[in-house]
Parts: C-alpha cells; structure tokens; sequence
C-alpha cells in the first residue's frame, strides 16, 4: 500500500495553509501563542510531536487523527522470516558440533531441518521470537 508523502510543511502546516488559517488564528484555536503554534508545527516536521499535542492540532483544523501502522510486508510473512532465522542459527549450532564429530548430514537435510524447526517455533507461538 503506497502512503502519501508528508508535505515540506507538515501535515499541520498543509492543512492550516490550504484553510487560509493564519498562525496566530491557528494558535488561538488551540489556545496557545503563535509562537507555540509555531513551536507546534516545528515538532511535527521534526518528528518529535506527541500524539496528544497532534491530536489537538487536528481538532483545531478541524480534522481527525488517524493514525496507521502499515506492515511492509505480510505479517505471517515477517512471522516466518524471524522464525526462520533462529530456526537456521539453532540447526547450523548443531550441525556444526555434528561436523566436529564427522557426523555432519547434508545439505538437503539441513535444509529440511530448518524448516522443520522454523514450522515448530511458528506453530509453538514461540514467545522469544522478537527478543
């Protein structure tokens, strides 16, 4: 899903600017100074904004928050990406102790393995996945 892009102004300062509301306006909306308002504005084109102060600058443009987190990929995808991961550091962990021991198996089966393991940790829920 492609998202927009954030204006070189913001989102607040876009949407102040295309209402022809002026700062000082903008700041008695929100019953601050201008100088607050623009303080405002500064922070969300920072990025360091809080959903609460963002929050009410929407009210005062008369907008509504919508916040989204979008995956960049699928989510079971990303699931078992991870769990392959740990999956193929836990298999090769013994696979090589195997080699030390001339008992190493082959490739396919190794591969075999940690799909096994990664199909387990998936299915198990397993709680450290992330850590």
């Amino acid at each position: 899903m492609a998202l927009p892009s954030t204006p070189n102004v913001g989102w607040i300062g876009a949407i102040r600017e295309a209402l022809g509301m002026s700062l000082e306006m903008f700041g008695k909306r929100l019953g601050v100074s201008r100088q607050t308002a623009h303080e405002l504005v500064r922070e969300e084109h920072d990025g360091s904004l809080t959903i609460k102060r963002m929050r009410s600058a929407a009210d005062a443009l008369e907008c509504d928050l919508v916040l989204l987190l979008a995956p960049r990929q699928p989510l079971e995808q990303l699931v078992m990406q991870r769990a392959t991961a740990i999956a193929r550091e836990r298999v090769m962990r013994t696979s090589h102790s195997m080699a030390l021991e001339q008992q190493s198996a082959p490739d396919e089966r190794i591969s075999q393995m940690i799909h096994e393991v990664a199909e387990a940790l998936v299915d198990q829920k397993f709680p450290q996945l992330w850590a």
